[in-house]
């Protein structure tokens, strides 16, 4: 694993300002702030992971900062927050430590984080109802879980650019890449497309340029006094009880390999979610006339996969188990039936009303980025992503970068914005099952690729080594992992 790189020596209560976007931190250099104190992470969970996997802060405080969308009525534009809480749509709390040490005359207010920008009045009057948030970001909670996970002295404080009053064009979040830079290119297709944009956007980009320079004159002279005990790190909560959110895992896994499991359980706990489903298929659409290994087979290979997984990397926030939906069903497996019914089956569990949508599980749906290419082939593919909004794994030669602009060649524009912001920065893994069949026909060793519980299933029971081996997995089809 790669070492984080230390961040240059400063006076150790001077803070580090994150930004999500690049253009924050130009105006935040622009009103007074030194260039070395501001750095850009990139908007969103993703941003704030990539930039805490890359850099120590060490002693220093870390503050994030930048624009906010208000959600409570009496903000005005240009209006500084101090958070005194951070909570996300679930009703988790995080509590900054350094909300009582930022000798800032700004109000002290709470910050709710959504996974995508919240663009209407009525939008934003439905999040304020869900959690009492005063403005609302994209980064403030899943940086407040790292920085307290991490020991870090830490706080947000967020200027508001639109009021709750105010609806902001949705194609504001496509106009930003990962790394949080602006995609000039996208901001002159946008335009030519809709040339009546260009006036709100100019009116945007000077009101957001005057709400952070007002900011940075708030920054510049703040400084953190040091003291002999470590930050005390407050202990996160609920306001009330949040609905399940569960990652839902469909392939036929013949056989599990190494990077099914391990790379389910990381985009799990990025995605923060409580439940991860595995759901082996019995028939997949795509290749009905070749049959896979009995069903019984793949379903104990993958108990054991998800068994080795947990002995090497125990995990007791997630729970981590396998559906049969799909292989004690006939015929072939449709993946908006099999989450239609998974839904009912976890309402019921809940015992909760299945009208009350507070109760209702969200579910995601994670897939490979081979299968979002071809998702517009899955049958009833835009009620999945209603149900279920994909997490797309990258997998090789692919990476976040270049699917971002394949999915602008492929979906509609109002989709490939949505379609780069749920795809994943994992490792990319190029292991797959049809290689590892191969290597078994082949009378090659597989040990480095599927967990022991899994090699001791397929010498058991003679799997892949007589020549009788599926076909290979297809490049790219619909509902097929």
């Amino acid at each position: 694993m790669r070492s984080r790189a230390s961040l240059s020596p400063a006076p150790i209560d001077l803070p580090i300002y994150l930004v999500a976007l690049e253009f924050e931190r130009r105006q935040l250099i622009a009103g007074g702030i030194p260039p070395d104190q501001v750095l850009t992470c990139g908007p969103g969970r993703e941003g704030v992971r990539r930039w805490a996997d890359q850099y120590d802060p060490g002693d220093r405080p870390v503050i994030l900062v930048g624009l906010a969308g208000g959600l409570d009525p009496d903000f005005d534009r240009g209006q500084i927050v101090v958070g005194s809480e951070v909570v996300d749509p679930h009703g988790r709390i995080d509590v900054p430590p350094l909300v009582a040490s930022l000798d800032i005359d700004a109000p002290r207010a709470r910050i709710a984080t959504a996974g995508r920008l919240v663009v209407s009045p009525e939008a934003k009057q439905a999040l304020r109802r869900l959690t009492t948030g005063s403005v609302v970001d994209m980064e403030s909670s899943h940086f407040a879980e790292l920085a307290s996970g991490r020991g870090w002295n830490w706080g947000v404080v967020r200027v508001v650019g639109d009021t709750a009053q105010e609806s902001i064009p949705s194609a504001l979040e496509r106009f930003v890449d990962h790394t949080g830079r602006t995609r000039w290119r996208e901001v002159a297709g946008e335009l030519f497309r809709r040339p009546s944009l260009a006036g709100t956007l100019r009116r945007i980009g000077t009101e957001s340029r005057n709400a952070l320079r007002h900011l940075a004159s708030r920054l510049v002279d703040v400084r953190v006094a040091k003291t002999d005990a470590p930050p005390s790190i407050q202990p996160r909560g609920r306001v009330a009880t949040g609905p399940r959110t569960v990652l839902v895992y469909g392939g036929t896994f013949d056989p599990p390999h190494r990077g099914h499991v391990t790379l389910a359980f990381e985009a799990a706990r990025r995605l923060d979610c409580t439940d991860l489903v595995f759901i082996p298929a019995r028939v997949n659409p795509l290749r009905q006339d070749t049959p896979p290994t009995d069903p019984e087979l793949r379903v104990e290979m993958l108990r054991q996969a998800i068994e080795d997984h947990l002995k090497d990397s125990p995990d007791t926030t997630l729970r981590a188990s396998i559906s049969r939906l799909e292989v004690d069903r006939d015929g072939p497996s449709y993946m908006i039936d099999t989450l239609q019914q998974l839904q009912r089956l976890l309402i019921r569990e809940t015992g909760e009303d299945a009208r009350d949508t507070r109760f209702r599980p969200r579910l995601r749906l994670l897939i490979g980025s081979d299968q979002a290419m071809q998702f517009n082939r899955w049958k009833d593919w835009r009620e999945i992503i209603a149900l279920a909004p994909p997490a797309v794994m990258p997998r090789p030669p692919a990476t976040r970068t270049t699917l971002a602009a394949s999915y602008r060649n492929t979906f509609p524009a109002e989709l490939a914005g949505r379609w780069a912001t749920w795809t994943l920065d994992l490792p990319l893994d190029g292991i797959s099952s049809s290689e590892i069949r191969q290597a078994m026909a082949e009378g090659r060793s597989i040990e480095s690729a599927v967990s022991p519980g899994v090699l001791r299933v397929i010498q058991r029971e003679g799997l892949y080594s007589d020549g009788s081996v599926p076909p290979s997995d297809p490049p790219a089809g619909p509902e097929e992992s």
